[in-house]
């Protein structure tokens, strides 16, 4: 919408207020869709585009319309105005189903006359004539005579329904009669009250009044308009047959015309009074912040349930275990093969790289995501996240109006219907640092290995003794050391010093399993703050900003 605005913007010299405004209800128009009433947001896009429209043509005219009920003289009074019989003209015009248009000066209307919709055969250019003194003061003039707008045929009605959005200044014409007919107050008056500054009204046929009655018209009439809310209506009293208020009529026109502020000043009207209406719905509150605070309880909740705790327990146990594996002593490791990981009992056992292959690939072939065997959320658990969700919903929501407050929670209820999901997702998604062993495991293996190879060296020098001894066979001399066998202190020395490497690298995987635990608690903490942002803050945020843009531009729009 914004981009019929910039189109136009520098074509029309002194107009830049109007260009902001327009420019400014565009954007609030924007900002409000999908969210506020969309009557009232089609009913701004049709005045951002009429203006655009408007804006591109000449500034140098001023369409007028002449409008008003059966009987009402207004075609007598275009007649008096333009110094033309109708009669003259009846061939092309018999009747009032048709506007007819007069023009004065020599600026081309030809665009203007078509964007309006009226034909050329109900087009008239305005002679000037010696007799006419105020012919050349009104150059640039458009004046329409409409159909009545209370006319049987529904095309008549139709047509002045579209002028009367379209003309710069409109002088509705009412007889002394009719003057307070509902229909015109209700059907034209009160909706464009905000265009008090475009409208004039002509008490037409004075000339059958008495002076008393005139003036008790006049002042019934400018009631009656007051009430209907235009502030500071223009009435003037005319007569057709007697000339009476003609002269001001048409220094009224002159004025109009010679300042070529009406189309600006109409523009203007239509832009206040639908940003009227798109305030009343959009409200003027200040935009309520998401504290800090609430999306820290969030993030404590979402990690509750989604069983974070149990992870990262799980971490440690399974970095103890396959340390304790890894670096043991080999006579007694294998025994904890028999227990089984805790990692891959929850499922998430694998590495990072594969695990993200693998949800790349599921989501690429829209295949879901097989869960992990995460225990569910308890049901105390589930109630701290809803309260959670809940209290950032109402935080964000408090003291908007009904339709951003609804649009908050609404985006906020789309999102949060796949956050159990997410959270699983989350989860499996982030690097347990499973298949990433510390190098120290492989040294410490292989000295296991090389104490245990020593100590079986020395048993096997003792076996080989003992067989000896038992076959009464003469014994090989055996190297001593202080006295001591080499082969016993192979043996001693071996395994003893296998089982305090095993314990030292217990107390360093301990070491390490926290460090490892840590790590991933972070790593899972950042994982569901991304999920609370994406389902929960960042839609709540995504509204609160389009609130702010829509209240600040229509703030503008409305000045």
């Amino acid at each position: 919408m914004t981009g019929i605005v910039d189109t136009v913007k520098g074509l029309v010299r002194g107009s830049s207020d109007v260009l902001t405004k327009i420019d400014a209800l565009a954007e609030a128009a924007d900002a409000g869709q999908g969210r506020l009433d969309q009557v009232v947001l089609t009913e701004a896009g049709q005045i951002v585009d009429r203006a655009g429209q408007r804006l591109r043509m000449s500034g140098d005219l001023t369409v007028v319309a002449l409008a008003g009920a059966t009987g009402s003289g207004k075609s007598s009074l275009f007649n008096a105005l333009t110094g033309l019989d109708l009669a003259a003209i009846g061939t092309r015009r018999p009747t009032s189903s048709m506007p007819l248009a007069c023009v004065w000066g020599e600026e081309p209307a030809g665009e203007v006359l078509n964007w309006l919709g009226i034909p050329r055969r109900h087009q008239v250019q305005h002679r000037s004539s010696l007799e006419d003194a105020h012919s050349e003061d009104l150059d640039g003039l458009v004046l329409l005579d409409l159909p009545d707008h209370d006319s049987t045929e529904v095309e008549h009605r139709l047509i002045v329904d579209r002028l009367v959005e379209l003309v710069d200044l409109l002088v509705w014409v009412v007889d002394p009669q009719k003057y307070a007919d509902a229909a015109l107050h209700n059907r034209y008056i009160k909706p464009f009250a905000s265009h008090s500054s475009v409208m004039v009204f002509a008490l037409n046929h004075v000339d059958k009044l008495t002076e008393e009655q005139r003036k008790s018209c006049l002042n019934d009439l400018d009631r009656l308009l007051k009430a209907d809310g235009l502030k500071t209506p223009t009435v003037v009293a005319t007569s057709a047959v007697s000339g009476d208020g003609l002269d001001d009529l048409r220094d009224l026109l002159i004025k109009r015309v010679s300042n070529k502020r009406a189309a600006r000043e109409r523009l203007a009207a239509d832009v206040d009074r639908v940003a009227d209406r798109l305030a009343s719905q959009c409200g003027t509150a200040k935009t309520p912040e998401i504290a800090k605070a609430d999306v820290t309880e969030l993030v404590d909740a979402l990690s509750d349930a989604s069983g974070v705790p149990v992870v990262v327990d799980a971490v440690r146990r399974s970095y103890l275990q396959r340390a304790r594996a890894a670096t043991g002593w080999p006579v007694t490791k294998w025994l904890g093969r028999f227990k089984p990981d805790p990692l891959r009992r929850l499922h998430l056992d694998q590495g990072s790289r594969q695990q993200s292959k693998a949800l790349r690939k599921s989501a690429s072939n829209e295949v879901s995501i097989a869960r992990s065997s995460l225990p569910a959320a308890t049901p105390v658990q589930r109630a701290r996240m809803d309260t959670a969700v809940r209290t950032i919903t109402n935080k964000a929501a408090e003291g908007l109006s009904r339709p951003w407050a609804d649009s908050v929670r609404s985006a906020i209820r789309r999102r949060e219907e796949t956050l159990g999901d997410e959270l699983d997702q989350a989860v499996a998604r982030t690097d347990l640092g499973a298949s990433n062993n510390p190098g120290w495991w492989t040294a410490a293996r292989a000295l296991q290995w090389l104490l245990f190879l020593v100590a079986l060296g020395g048993a096997l020098w003792l076996g080989a003794m003992a067989v000896f001894g038992y076959l009464q066979l003469e014994d090989p001399p055996l190297p001593r050391w202080n006295g001591i066998p080499y082969a016993t202190i192979m043996l001693i020395g071996g395994v003893l010093l296998g089982v305090a490497v095993s314990f030292g690298c217990r107390l360093l995987a301990s070491s390490g399993a926290s460090r490892r635990a840590r790590l991933v608690a972070k790593a899972l903490r950042t994982e569901l703050e991304k999920v609370a942002d994406s389902h929960v803050v960042a839609p709540a945020r995504e509204e609160l900003d389009a609130y702010t843009r829509c209240r600040d531009q229509v703030a503008i729009a409305r000045r």
